[in-house]
């Protein structure tokens, strides 16, 4: 399907921004004049397989990517974006500590009604608007300036005086995302994301932070490039913000922030036909000159995982339940790590006797809190309790905690260096182009010649579901690969079954899930799913999920293998009697009764009923029951 492109979507905004200007007038226009919205695209040589994959092999396309990470290696990057662009580290560790139950917002009903009305002023009285480019993390900057703290990158614009408050954006640090900020009023400014590298689509996934704040301002950010067309933005879902101010005084992380959420089509169109969406939210900031992050979910990069890996490996303790290797490098030169953990014997004869246990997460980049569940079942498993020594006596767990270090590192949301969707790529991975994919699936075919595949599950996050549930597949045992997510829900609060689905849906033929279940023959082959917002039953409803949340998934999984695999199996038995009861003619979901699955901007799922937000009189309602 035929999207525009990263240099379409930054002209079309900023003919939005300045609507009255034509053609030829923006021609006229240089980029030396102060408040320019079109600078010239000066884009980084990146291989666009799109266009070129038809008159290049594979090993072509692969080499150009190899060339690009070997010159990043010469210039002693630590980590390999495979793209040219540069990069600098984040300037300090974030601090994990936050606020276990954070509410939803309530929404107001007349919330997108206020959102087209101010864009409809911003069309009827253009003359209002400041349209200044104060970012973009590509284009040259056409304000003079000296470097500043900040990396080895100088930022691209810097306060004429204490007296210019004009916010100072950032995001070319590690699975940062966004392309351009455009100041439009002194407090309001429109953001573009960048796509995925070699895609036309798939914004969602946000981090940036901002400099030069000022105390006590009510600030409005407006993201214009969205593409899904609903959010759960719309019902409840805060972003997250940290201060670094609060951080070093009070040792606060991640928080919720924001009021007037809303999550609307915009007046931007398409090549497809249809508008780009707008997210936009209100900050007021605590204090004057603070640098504070925004983020669509906890931020957990590639050199978050390798530094958790190594610290886990180095712990004598551990040294015995854990170990790492390469699984394989991907694209653009990075490792992509398998984890094996079990109880180690001194000699690996005992090891044969085992059942394994593959477990993935990360294939999208932009679904951090995958990367949180996993870290949840891996601090379970090396843990010192009783259960965690049963389950590495009994399985060796096969981990590969992130299939998209490439995705992960350059902020994309969805797909890799290749532009294509890791996990719709498991029928025919290409070793070039989907090394992960090949490897893991190379992997679990060469367990399976020699142990018993138990389980494999594959972690993810949704943008348009709450609670935590499962994918499944289902075959002629009817009620079978219904019995794990029944256990799933019986150790875990915020597990919901009734959300889970089973089915062998043709749109998802090409994930892990499906393929492993036909082609290798795992009959418990899932999806995990857990939302982006948080829970709508028990006592978490209408509260955000925290990493606390996400670790907490992952020990709960790992209690339901426990007892999925128990020699006294009577909780299964009680567990398929009650399945019996609940589906007495359980069959395979249709197409459509499965479309609830979470889908890219370009995908075009059969249209549901759609939801209503949660408002002031539904909470109060709901609350007072």
């Amino acid at each position: 399907m035929e999207t525009d492109t990263d240099e379409e979507i930054l002209q079309k905004t900023s003919e939005m921004h300045t609507n009255i200007k034509t053609n030829k007038d923006l021609k006229k226009t240089t980029a030396d004049e102060p408040g320019n919205p079109n600078l010239p695209q000066n884009r980084p040589e990146v291989l666009n397989v799109n266009e070129i994959v038809e008159d290049c092999s594979n090993e072509a396309i692969v080499e150009d990517f190899k060339e690009i990470a070997d010159e990043e290696n010469a210039q002693n990057f630590t980590l390999k974006t495979g793209t040219g662009a540069p990069m600098m580290q984040t300037p300090h560790e974030f601090i994990e500590d936050m606020e276990p139950y954070e509410p939803i917002a309530i929404v107001k009903e007349t919330i997108i009604e206020e959102c087209m009305r101010r864009d409809n002023e911003r069309i009827s009285h253009p003359e209002n608007l400041m349209n200044r480019v104060i970012y973009d993390s590509i284009d040259p900057s056409p304000h003079t300036h000296k470097p500043r703290n900040t990396g080895q990158l100088p930022n691209f614009y810097v306060p004429s005086s204490e007296e210019d408050c004009t916010l100072v954006f950032e995001s070319r640090f590690e699975s940062g995302n966004l392309r351009r900020a455009v100041q439009v009023y002194e407090f309001e400014y429109d953001l573009i994301l960048k796509p995925d590298y070699n895609t036309r689509g798939n914004t969602q996934w946000y981090y940036f932070s901002v400099e030069n704040t000022r105390a006590n301002k009510l600030y409005r950010f407006n993201i214009i490039n969205m593409m899904k067309p609903d959010s759960l933005y719309n019902f409840g879902m805060k972003p997250l913000m940290y201060s670094v101010t609060d951080a070093r005084r009070y040792r606060r992380g991640w928080v919720r922030c924001g009021q007037e959420i809303c999550y609307y089509q915009n007046n931007m169109r398409r090549k497809t036909g249809g508008n780009y969406f707008t997210l936009t939210f209100a900050v007021t900031f605590h204090y004057d000159y603070d640098t504070v992050y925004f983020a669509h979910c906890y931020p957990c990069t590639y050199t978050d995982l390798t530094n958790y890996l190594k610290k886990l490996t180095n712990d004598p303790k551990k040294k015995n339940r854990i170990r790492t290797a390469t699984l394989c490098q991907t694209v653009a030169g990075n490792d992509c790590e398998v984890v094996t953990i079990t109880s180690f014997p001194n000699d690996s004869e005992p090891l044969k006797g085992k059942k394994v246990i593959v477990l993935t997460a990360r294939v999208h980049p932009g679904e951090s809190q995958s990367s949180w569940m996993i870290k949840g079942v891996i601090d379970y498993l090396v843990g010192p309790t009783l259960d965690a020594k049963i389950l590495r006596d009994n399985f060796i767990f096969k981990i590969v905690p992130m299939l998209n270090p490439d995705g992960v590192i350059n902020g994309g949301y969805r797909c890799g260096l290749a532009g294509v969707d890791l996990n719709r790529c498991w029928i025919d991975p290409s070793k070039k182009l989907h090394p992960t994919i090949f490897h893991t699936k190379a992997m679990i075919k060469k367990l399976i010649e020699d142990y018993d595949i138990v389980m494999c599950i594959d972690f993810h996050g949704h943008s348009r579901k709450k609670n935590n549930f499962m994918y499944g597949c289902s075959g002629r045992s009817r009620l079978r690969e219904r019995v794990f997510p029944k256990l799933l829900e019986r150790v875990s609060e915020i597990f919901s079954f009734k959300d889970c689905v089973f089915g062998l849906q043709k749109s998802k033929e090409g994930t892990a899930r499906i393929v492993l279940y036909k082609e290798v023959g795992i009959n418990n082959s899932y999806t995990l799913e857990s939302s982006f917002c948080g829970a709508d039953f028990g006592k978490h409803a209408d509260f955000h999920f925290s990493t606390e949340h996400y670790q907490e998934i992952g020990h709960n999984l790992c209690d339901a293998i426990l007892d999925f695999c128990d020699p006294d199996q009577s909780k299964i038995k009680a567990i398929l009697d009650e399945l019996e009861l609940l589906f007495p003619r359980a069959e395979e979901e249709s197409e459509e009764e499965a479309a609830d699955s979470d889908y890219s901007g370009d995908e075009n799922p059969r249209k549901k009923k759609k939801k209503k937000p949660l408002t002031k009189k539904k909470i109060s309602d709901k609350r007072k029951k």
